[in-house]
């Protein structure tokens, strides 16, 4: 991109910035209400036990824009690798257990 806006055309004028644009998601008590929850669930399927990952290693998700006034969790989905990148992958095999599980932590949230 910065290439492109290097060429401007005659009598034009093109500049290009970035800045980060999804705030990162800060643990808090109450989100780890919300995670202790999802591995209850998680342990009660069968699954197995659920932990937080690493916020400095993690990327920011959408949920990250409201994560400071809301409880919250990011990272229900498919596993995969190359994200947003050509050559993404996604594991499907996975959903039906993490459809399974989120459908119930929903409902259990809902009680």
């Amino acid at each position: 991109m910065k290439a492109i806006v290097a060429k401007n055309l005659t009598e034009t004028k093109a500049e290009i910035s970035f800045s980060d644009g999804i705030p990162a998601m800060e643990p808090t008590a109450a989100n780890e209400q919300i995670l202790a929850q999802l591995n209850q669930v998680s342990k009660d399927l069968g699954y197995g036990e659920v932990k937080a990952g690493d916020p400095g290693s993690r990327g920011a998700g959408d949920i990250s824009y409201v994560a400071e006034y809301v409880a919250c969790l990011d990272g229900l989905g498919a596993s995969g690798k190359g994200a947003h990148a050509p050559g993404e992958t996604l594991n499907i095999k996975e959903l039906p257990a993490l459809i399974k599980r989120t459908a119930i932590l929903i409902y259990r949230l809902t009680r």
